[in-house]
C-alpha cells in the first residue's frame, strides 16, 4: 500500500485517513465513510458537491517521524504508554445541499506535511468536478502518485 500524507492507496479504493479508524473510502460508485471495517455512511458522487479536508499541517516534511521517534524516547523514560493519539481531523462535505462535517482520524501523532494536503484537496476537487476522472479510482496507486504531483505543483 502506496500512502502520501492523509492519502492511501488500498487494493479496492482510495482511502483518506487512518484505515483502522475513522477514514473515507472513495470508489468509483461514491464515498463510504468508516470506521475501522463498519460503514457508517456512504454517497453516491452525484450527492456531493463539496469535500475538504481539515487536518492539521506541519510545514516539516516527515512529521510521522518525528513523533514516532520523540514519543518513543519519551515512553521508554517515563516507562509508561503516554495515551496519545493523533490529532483528529475531519472533512466538510455537501450532501444533497446540507453541509456535514465527518471524523477523519490520522496516521500519526502531528500534522500531516502541508504540500500533502494540498495535493490530496487538489484530488478531491478534480474527481468531484469531473465525473469521468473517478474511473481511475480503480487505480488507488496511481491516484496517490498524481496527488504528489499535484502538491509539487502547488509549491
Amino acid at each position: 500500500m502506496r500512502r502520501y500524507g492523509p492519502l492511501l492507496a488500498a487494493a479496492d479504493a482510495l482511502v483518506i485517513g487512518d484505515p483502522g479508524r475513522e477514514h473515507l473510502r472513495l470508489t468509483p460508485a461514491g464515498v463510504n465513510h468508516r470506521n475501522g471495517r463498519d460503514l457508517r455512511e456512504q454517497f453516491a458522487w452525484e450527492q456531493l458537491s463539496m469535500l475538504h479536508l481539515d487536518v492539521p499541517t506541519t510545514r516539516f516534511r516527515y512529521p510521522g517521524l518525528v513523533g514516532t521517534i520523540g514519543l518513543g524516547i519519551l515512553s521508554a523514560a517515563i516507562q509508561d504508554d503516554l495515551g496519545l493519539d493523533p490529532d483528529e481531523g475531519s472533512v466538510d462535505v455537501v450532501v444533497d445541499g446540507e453541509p456535514r462535517r465527518l471524523a477523519l482520524d490520522r496516521h500519526h501523532v502531528g500534522g500531516y506535511w502541508d504540500r500533502t494536503v494540498v495535493g490530496a484537496q487538489r484530488l478531491l476537487d478534480q474527481l468531484l468536478t469531473h465525473p469521468d476522472q473517478r474511473l481511475l479510482l480503480v487505480q488507488p496507486d496511481a491516484l496517490v502518485g498524481l496527488a504528489a504531483k499535484l502538491a509539487r505543483r502547488a509549491a
